[in-house]
């Protein structure tokens, strides 16, 4: 997959993320649900709360007429001590979206690396996970269930901040999980690493206010997750307008937005998993897909879709048993 075309049927995603924390992974959920180019999976979440941030994703399947999409809390900790509990952290900006289980479809059972292994099993070559969180469960599934590198068609990562122009910088979801990313990196999966630094337009005012105005249950869940980031997310104030940064995985999958190239990326991982530096080389020999830059001439057109799609009514869905 070069995102240089896109397929006549949907292409089959994981959305792997730590949704509640900033708001892009919240937005971009909804776009997958609402965009039929796109056949949702499964969500597994990582990251801290991982049972919070699951309610979320919950209430925003159930919200676009998807609740048997199974849902997982997946690891709360970086590798290798990824199964470790914690607490509810307050990072977690917008749990007023699902404070509770009210209302909720069930939570799925199965741990997240195993489902990530068992959906590539069954599709080989069709699925694409989609990190825009932690790379924990990916790693973790490379790990403990090897043929999940060759099953999947490929993992598509937001991270990082390089290419022309740019330099090489590690981006917060390489950076949160780097021993999980170097697994990623060095495995045999396909891996499409984009920069985090590709210029997605994100919302003006005036898309808010259309949010907040539509009338619908999805668009009134997605308006009060901004109002709620606006709130808690240290970095912002009534006045934020929200970015779409993790919005780059599903342009490159749906073909003719974002230019890529062949490359390596690694991470050079320091004492305790610590993150001494992020290695990117454009390379015709590379084992890696490496993004250089967003169309120019259709920036626009892309914020036009993901509005296009945000504001509709849910599409009806068949749904797949699990």
């Amino acid at each position: 997959m070069t995102g240089s075309s896109a397929p006549r049927r949907p292409i089959p995603v994981i959305i792997d993320t730590d949704i509640g924390e900033d708001i892009d992974d919240i937005l971009v959920l909804a776009f997958a649900l609402s965009c039929p180019q796109f056949e949702v999976l499964a969500v597994t979440t990582v990251d801290g709360d991982t049972v919070a941030r699951g309610r979320i994703a919950r209430r925003v399947c159930a919200a676009y007429g998807r609740p048997s999409v199974p849902v997982v809390a997946g690891y709360p900790r970086s590798m290798p001590d990824a199964n470790e509990p914690v607490p509810a952290l307050q990072s977690v900006t917008q749990n007023a979206v699902a404070p509770t289980e009210q209302g909720l479809p069930p939570a799925c059972d199965v741990p997240a690396d195993e489902l990530i292994a068992r959906l590539a099993a069954d599709r080989p070559g069709e699925v694409y996970l989609l990190t825009i969180g932690s790379m924990t469960n990916a790693g973790q599934a490379l790990v403990r269930f090897p043929a999940t590198a060759t099953n999947l068609a490929a993992i598509v990562s937001n991270g990082g901040n390089f290419g022309p122009g740019r330099p090489n910088r590690i981006g917060w979801n390489l950076r949160y999980d780097p021993v999980a990313a170097a697994v990623v990196a060095r495995s045999r999966a396909q891996w499409v690493l984009l920069s985090e630094g590709l210029g997605i337009p994100g919302l003006s005012h005036a898309d808010v206010d259309r949010l907040a105005t539509q009338g619908l249950e999805t668009t009134d869940v997605l308006h009060l997750a901004i109002l709620q980031w606006r709130e808690n997310k240290r970095e912002c104030n009534d006045q934020s307008t929200p970015h779409l940064s993790d919005l780059n995985t599903l342009a490159y999958l749906m073909g003719g937005w974002i230019e890529t190239s062949p490359g390596r990326a690694d991470l050079v991982v320091g004492p305790r998993g610590t993150v001494a530096e992020l290695r990117v080389a454009y390379d015709a020999d590379g084992p890696h897909e490496l993004s250089r830059q967003l169309r120019p001439d259709r920036r626009d057109d892309l914020h036009d879709l993901f509005m296009e799609h945000i504001l509709a009514e849910p599409i009806a869905r068949k749904e797949t048993p699990t």
